[in-house]
């Protein structure tokens, strides 16, 4: 039984460093090593276990940081409750990034036609009848056209007492969102921070995760940032502090001279 755990415990981390191998380039000369991208393109193993802890454990709605780790257990399953705008396009982006998202974190997630077999909904509806999405999603007394007033598009979820998130709610005005270009890109980063990365971040360069970003799809960044989120040693509940140990154990593992980040669009360096 032990020879069989570690043996497990070492094919995961194997499949974690040929995961993490696909988006990084593991450095041998540190500083010295050559990169054709802006400054803001290169990011060190602490610049990206900085930016874990800015996005996992910091929310855009609330000042206090969070002390342990929120993150789903059991299967997510999407509903889309499309009231408005061009359901052909939105189930194409959607079939897509649920996809990907199920790939990168190897957790079970899917879209799924009844509500009432979802622990997530994605609203699509007008900007002028946000009230009635508000009665229907927000019992709880949230006043989502305040929130509306400086926010696109918002997505929240719920946690129980440990720390494991159990119900989303995405609601995405469409008009508004189609009229900016940012269709894609709200979808896209609001269903992801459901699963567990809430907040955003101006210092985190390139990451959709970043207001002033005018990326529409995960970056390379990003997508580390979610495997980290749902590598198997990361349980909800742990305290901040010992995540971020195994995060900076799981990346010098997979690092061990020093990395940058390659972001989508950038070839990597000449060898």
């Amino acid at each position: 039984m032990g020879d069989r755990a570690n043996r497990r415990g070492r094919a995961r981390a194997g499949a974690l460093a040929a995961l993490l191998a696909a988006a990084l380039l593991v450095m041998g000369g540190g500083a010295s090593a050559r990169y054709d991208g802006p400054p803001e393109s290169r990011l060190t193993r602490e610049q990206l276990l900085r930016n874990f802890e800015l996005i996992v454990f910091h929310n855009e709605f609330d000042e206090r940081v969070d002390t342990r780790l929120r993150k789903w257990t059991a299967p997510v399953k999407i509903y889309l409750d499309i009231r408005a705008g061009d359901r052909a396009t939105i189930l194409n982006i959607m079939e897509r990034h649920v996809h990907h998202l199920a790939q990168i974190t190897g957790h079970d997630i899917a879209l799924v036609p009844d509500p009432k077999a979802a622990n997530v909904a994605v609203v699509l509806e007008r900007a002028s009848r946000l009230a009635q999405v508000e009665h229907d999603y927000f019992k709880d007394g949230l006043d989502i056209r305040q929130v509306m007033q400086t926010n696109l598009c918002i997505g929240r979820y719920q946690s129980n007492s440990r720390f494991e998130i159990y119900r989303a709610t995405v609601v995405i005005p469409v008009d508004r969102v189609v009229a900016q270009h940012r269709l894609t890109a709200c979808l896209i980063e609001e269903t992801t921070q459901i699963l567990g990365l809430p907040n955003d971040s101006d210092s985190v360069v390139p990451s959709i995760f970043n207001d002033r970003s005018s990326d529409i799809e995960l970056t390379d960044q990003d997508i580390l940032l979610v495997k980290l989120l749902y590598d198997r040693r990361l349980h909800a509940g742990e305290p901040r502090s010992d995540v971020l140990h195994k995060v900076r154990d799981i990346l010098l593992a997979a690092a061990p001279a020093g990395l940058i980040v390659r972001p989508a669009g950038l070839s990597a360096p000449p060898p």
